[in-house]
Protein backbone atom coordinates (compact mmCIF):
# COMPACT_ATOMS: atom_id res chain seq x y z
CA UNK A 1 0.00 0.00 0.00
CA UNK A 2 2.71 2.30 0.56
CA UNK A 3 4.52 1.65 -2.49
CA UNK A 4 1.22 2.44 -4.16
CA UNK A 5 0.84 5.31 -2.42
CA UNK A 6 4.37 6.63 -3.39
CA UNK A 7 3.98 5.98 -7.04
CA UNK A 8 0.92 8.33 -7.17
CA UNK A 9 2.49 10.78 -5.02
CA UNK A 10 5.44 11.27 -7.52
CA UNK A 11 5.96 13.69 -10.37
CA UNK A 12 6.51 11.54 -14.14
CA UNK A 13 9.26 14.04 -14.41
CA UNK A 14 11.37 14.86 -11.44
CA UNK A 15 10.32 11.70 -9.90
CA UNK A 16 10.04 13.10 -6.76
CA UNK A 17 6.88 14.11 -4.44
CA UNK A 18 4.67 16.86 -6.71
CA UNK A 19 5.26 20.20 -5.51
CA UNK A 20 2.42 22.55 -6.63
CA UNK A 21 0.80 19.93 -8.81
CA UNK A 22 -0.80 20.99 -12.13
CA UNK A 23 -2.81 19.50 -14.21
CA UNK A 24 -2.75 19.08 -18.08
CA UNK A 25 -5.84 19.24 -19.96
CA UNK A 26 -4.91 15.26 -20.93
CA UNK A 27 -5.53 14.82 -17.52
CA UNK A 28 -1.88 14.01 -16.58
CA UNK A 29 -0.65 15.69 -13.32
CA UNK A 30 3.12 17.20 -13.10
CA UNK A 31 4.85 19.46 -10.89
CA UNK A 32 4.15 22.89 -11.50
CA UNK A 33 8.01 23.92 -12.05
CA UNK A 34 8.49 21.01 -13.66
CA UNK A 35 5.82 21.57 -16.42
CA UNK A 36 6.78 24.97 -16.36
CA UNK A 37 10.16 24.35 -17.46
CA UNK A 38 9.28 21.78 -19.53
CA UNK A 39 6.70 24.70 -21.85
CA UNK A 40 10.12 27.39 -22.28
CA UNK A 41 11.48 24.70 -24.50
CA UNK A 42 8.35 26.27 -26.74
CA UNK A 43 7.42 29.31 -27.93
CA UNK A 44 3.54 29.20 -28.28
CA UNK A 45 1.02 28.33 -25.43
CA UNK A 46 0.98 24.86 -26.11
CA UNK A 47 2.54 21.77 -24.85
CA UNK A 48 3.40 18.32 -25.79
CA UNK A 49 2.38 15.85 -22.64
CA UNK A 50 5.39 14.64 -21.33
CA UNK A 51 3.80 11.27 -21.31
CA UNK A 52 0.95 10.95 -23.90
CA UNK A 53 2.81 13.18 -26.10
CA UNK A 54 -0.84 14.72 -26.73
CA UNK A 55 -0.94 18.59 -27.61
CA UNK A 56 -2.40 20.38 -24.74
CA UNK A 57 -3.36 24.04 -23.45
CA UNK A 58 -1.53 25.65 -21.65
CA UNK A 59 -1.50 23.89 -17.57
CA UNK A 60 -3.45 25.47 -15.01
CA UNK A 61 -4.14 24.51 -11.58
CA UNK A 62 -6.91 21.68 -11.05
CA UNK A 63 -7.94 22.21 -7.43
CA UNK A 64 -10.01 19.29 -7.18
CA UNK A 65 -7.14 17.14 -7.72
CA UNK A 66 -4.76 19.15 -5.56
CA UNK A 67 -7.52 18.09 -2.64
CA UNK A 68 -8.02 14.93 -3.66
CA UNK A 69 -4.40 14.60 -2.88
CA UNK A 70 -4.20 16.19 0.15
CA UNK A 71 -7.15 13.96 1.35
CA UNK A 72 -5.54 10.51 0.08
CA UNK A 73 -2.22 12.10 2.34
CA UNK A 74 -4.05 12.83 5.21
CA UNK A 75 -5.98 9.09 5.03
CA UNK A 76 -3.25 7.17 4.56
CA UNK A 77 -1.00 9.73 7.19
CA UNK A 78 0.63 7.09 9.45
CA UNK A 79 1.71 4.75 6.57
CA UNK A 80 2.77 7.83 4.53
CA UNK A 81 4.85 9.05 6.91
CA UNK A 82 6.36 5.98 8.42
CA UNK A 83 7.30 5.03 4.65
CA UNK A 84 9.35 8.64 4.95
CA UNK A 85 11.10 8.55 8.46
CA UNK A 86 14.04 7.10 7.88
CA UNK A 87 16.08 9.26 9.78
CA UNK A 88 16.23 10.10 12.81
CA UNK A 89 12.49 9.19 13.99
CA UNK A 90 12.73 6.01 13.41
CA UNK A 91 16.20 5.76 15.19
CA UNK A 92 13.56 6.35 18.56
CA UNK A 93 12.71 2.78 18.02
CA UNK A 94 16.57 1.22 17.86
CA UNK A 95 16.91 -1.91 19.43
CA UNK A 96 20.17 -3.20 20.34
CA UNK A 97 20.09 -6.68 18.58
CA UNK A 98 22.95 -9.15 18.32
CA UNK A 99 23.44 -12.79 16.92
CA UNK A 100 22.08 -15.65 18.99
CA UNK A 101 24.91 -18.10 18.36
CA UNK A 102 23.23 -21.12 19.88
CA UNK A 103 20.46 -20.79 16.81
CA UNK A 104 23.19 -20.89 14.28
CA UNK A 105 24.42 -22.85 11.37
CA UNK A 106 27.94 -24.66 12.26
CA UNK A 107 29.41 -23.11 9.20
CA UNK A 108 28.80 -19.61 10.45
CA UNK A 109 31.75 -17.99 12.95
CA UNK A 110 31.48 -14.73 15.26
CA UNK A 111 32.60 -11.82 16.28
CA UNK A 112 32.95 -11.43 20.19
CA UNK A 113 30.76 -8.53 20.46
CA UNK A 114 28.08 -10.88 18.57
CA UNK A 115 27.35 -8.43 15.80
CA UNK A 116 29.22 -9.76 13.37
CA UNK A 117 28.49 -12.82 11.07
CA UNK A 118 30.88 -14.79 8.79
CA UNK A 119 31.36 -18.13 6.79
CA UNK A 120 34.34 -19.79 7.71
CA UNK A 121 36.82 -22.19 5.47
CA UNK A 122 34.05 -25.15 4.79
CA UNK A 123 36.20 -27.86 6.54
CA UNK A 124 32.43 -29.32 8.00
CA UNK A 125 30.88 -32.39 7.02
CA UNK A 126 27.43 -30.77 5.46
CA UNK A 127 25.34 -33.79 6.30
CA UNK A 128 25.86 -32.89 9.67
CA UNK A 129 24.20 -29.53 9.98
CA UNK A 130 21.12 -29.69 7.32
CA UNK A 131 20.05 -26.05 8.47
CA UNK A 132 20.73 -22.89 6.31
CA UNK A 133 23.85 -20.93 6.85
CA UNK A 134 21.12 -18.92 8.83
CA UNK A 135 21.01 -17.56 12.14
CA UNK A 136 18.63 -15.54 14.57
CA UNK A 137 18.74 -12.27 16.21
CA UNK A 138 18.26 -11.54 19.52
CA UNK A 139 15.83 -10.06 21.27
CA UNK A 140 12.57 -11.51 20.08
CA UNK A 141 9.32 -9.29 19.60
CA UNK A 142 6.12 -9.84 20.56
CA UNK A 143 4.82 -6.28 19.84
CA UNK A 144 5.57 -3.05 19.80
CA UNK A 145 7.35 -1.10 17.41
CA UNK A 146 11.55 -2.12 16.52
CA UNK A 147 14.21 -1.05 14.19
CA UNK A 148 17.90 -2.05 13.31
CA UNK A 149 20.32 -1.86 11.28
CA UNK A 150 22.59 -4.47 9.12
CA UNK A 151 25.71 -3.66 7.28
CA UNK A 152 25.60 -5.53 3.92
CA UNK A 153 28.52 -4.28 2.57
CA UNK A 154 30.20 -5.91 -0.20
CA UNK A 155 28.32 -9.74 0.74
CA UNK A 156 27.34 -11.15 -2.52
CA UNK A 157 24.24 -13.43 -1.49
CA UNK A 158 22.65 -12.78 1.74
CA UNK A 159 18.56 -12.45 3.51
CA UNK A 160 17.21 -10.08 6.00
CA UNK A 161 14.27 -9.98 8.13
CA UNK A 162 12.61 -11.82 10.50
CA UNK A 163 10.54 -15.03 11.18
CA UNK A 164 9.07 -17.20 13.48
CA UNK A 165 10.94 -18.35 16.70
CA UNK A 166 9.66 -21.52 15.56
CA UNK A 167 9.95 -21.67 11.60
CA UNK A 168 11.71 -23.99 9.81
CA UNK A 169 15.46 -22.97 8.74
CA UNK A 170 15.97 -26.51 7.17
CA UNK A 171 13.76 -25.61 4.60
CA UNK A 172 14.77 -23.72 1.53
CA UNK A 173 11.15 -22.00 1.49
CA UNK A 174 12.01 -19.15 3.17
CA UNK A 175 8.35 -17.51 2.48
CA UNK A 176 5.63 -15.59 4.64
CA UNK A 177 3.27 -19.22 4.31
CA UNK A 178 6.39 -20.69 6.17
CA UNK A 179 7.23 -17.73 8.92
CA UNK A 180 9.73 -15.62 6.91
CA UNK A 181 8.92 -11.83 5.84
CA UNK A 182 12.93 -11.06 4.45
CA UNK A 183 14.46 -9.58 1.36
CA UNK A 184 17.33 -10.59 -0.58
CA UNK A 185 20.47 -10.26 -2.65
CA UNK A 186 21.30 -12.34 -5.06
CA UNK A 187 23.40 -12.11 -8.54
CA UNK A 188 23.09 -8.67 -7.67
CA UNK A 189 19.40 -8.11 -7.50
CA UNK A 190 17.21 -7.88 -4.40
CA UNK A 191 14.12 -9.97 -4.22
CA UNK A 192 10.99 -10.27 -1.87
CA UNK A 193 11.07 -14.01 -0.25
CA UNK A 194 10.68 -16.27 -2.83
CA UNK A 195 9.35 -13.95 -5.63
CA UNK A 196 11.59 -13.25 -8.65
CA UNK A 197 10.60 -10.25 -9.11
CA UNK A 198 13.31 -7.46 -8.78
CA UNK A 199 12.99 -4.49 -5.90
CA UNK A 200 14.44 -1.61 -7.62
CA UNK A 201 17.63 -0.01 -5.16
CA UNK A 202 20.52 1.70 -5.48
CA UNK A 203 23.66 -0.37 -7.25
CA UNK A 204 25.83 0.90 -4.46
CA UNK A 205 23.41 -0.37 -0.99
CA UNK A 206 25.82 -1.14 1.74
CA UNK A 207 23.40 -0.56 5.00
CA UNK A 208 19.88 -2.31 5.33
CA UNK A 209 17.55 -0.43 7.85
CA UNK A 210 14.64 -2.82 9.15
CA UNK A 211 11.28 -1.44 10.59
CA UNK A 212 9.35 -4.27 12.50
CA UNK A 213 5.60 -2.54 13.83
CA UNK A 214 4.29 -5.50 15.27
CA UNK A 215 1.08 -4.34 16.20
CA UNK A 216 0.53 -2.76 12.57
CA UNK A 217 1.47 -5.93 11.27
CA UNK A 218 4.49 -4.75 8.82
CA UNK A 219 8.03 -4.98 8.35
CA UNK A 220 9.78 -2.47 6.22
CA UNK A 221 13.09 -1.86 4.37
CA UNK A 222 15.12 0.85 3.51
CA UNK A 223 18.55 1.43 2.22
CA UNK A 224 20.06 3.96 5.35
CA UNK A 225 23.01 5.78 2.96
CA UNK A 226 19.89 7.25 0.27
CA UNK A 227 16.86 7.32 2.91
CA UNK A 228 15.18 5.47 0.80
CA UNK A 229 12.11 3.12 1.33
CA UNK A 230 12.96 -0.67 -0.28
CA UNK A 231 9.86 -3.27 0.41
CA UNK A 232 6.93 -3.86 2.58
CA UNK A 233 5.99 -6.76 3.94
CA UNK A 234 2.45 -6.59 5.14
CA UNK A 235 0.32 -9.20 6.74
CA UNK A 236 3.36 -10.35 9.32
CA UNK A 237 0.68 -12.02 11.81
CA UNK A 238 2.21 -14.72 14.18
CA UNK A 239 1.36 -15.85 17.63
CA UNK A 240 4.47 -16.65 18.06
CA UNK A 241 7.57 -14.56 19.03
CA UNK A 242 9.42 -12.89 15.98
CA UNK A 243 13.25 -13.15 15.63
CA UNK A 244 15.30 -10.85 13.28
CA UNK A 245 16.40 -13.37 10.65
CA UNK A 246 19.99 -13.20 9.06
CA UNK A 247 21.09 -15.50 6.36
CA UNK A 248 24.92 -15.74 4.41
CA UNK A 249 25.41 -18.13 1.39
CA UNK A 250 28.09 -20.11 1.93
CA UNK A 251 31.44 -19.03 -0.09
CA UNK A 252 32.72 -21.23 -3.32
CA UNK A 253 35.64 -23.12 -2.76
CA UNK A 254 38.92 -20.89 -2.64
CA UNK A 255 37.24 -17.75 -1.87
CA UNK A 256 36.64 -16.51 1.86
CA UNK A 257 33.77 -15.73 3.49
CA UNK A 258 32.24 -12.08 3.64
CA UNK A 259 31.07 -10.44 6.67
CA UNK A 260 27.45 -9.30 7.55
CA UNK A 261 27.05 -6.80 10.40
CA UNK A 262 24.28 -5.56 12.70
CA UNK A 263 25.10 -1.33 13.55
CA UNK A 264 25.56 -0.29 16.96
CA UNK A 265 23.34 2.22 18.45
CA UNK A 266 24.35 5.43 16.98
CA UNK A 267 25.27 7.97 19.45
CA UNK A 268 22.43 10.37 18.37
CA UNK A 269 19.57 7.26 18.75
CA UNK A 270 18.20 7.04 22.32
CA UNK A 271 18.55 3.82 23.70
CA UNK A 272 14.64 2.20 24.48
CA UNK A 273 14.86 2.66 28.03
CA UNK A 274 14.81 5.74 28.33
Amino acid sequence: MAQKLQAELTCPICLDFFYAPVSLSCAHLFCFDCIENWMLETDDLKVMCPLCRVIVEAPFLEEWQVRTISLITKQHDSIFEKTLRVGKELQHYWEDVTLDAATASSHLVFSNDLRSAQCGTIHHDLTKDSRLTCVLGTPCFLSGQHYWEVKVGDVKSWSLGICKELADRKSSDLSPEHGFWIISKEAGAIHANANLERIPVSPGLHCVGIFLDVDLEEIQFFDVQNNAHIYTHDSVSSSEPLRPFFYLELPREGESGTVLTICPLRKSARPRSL
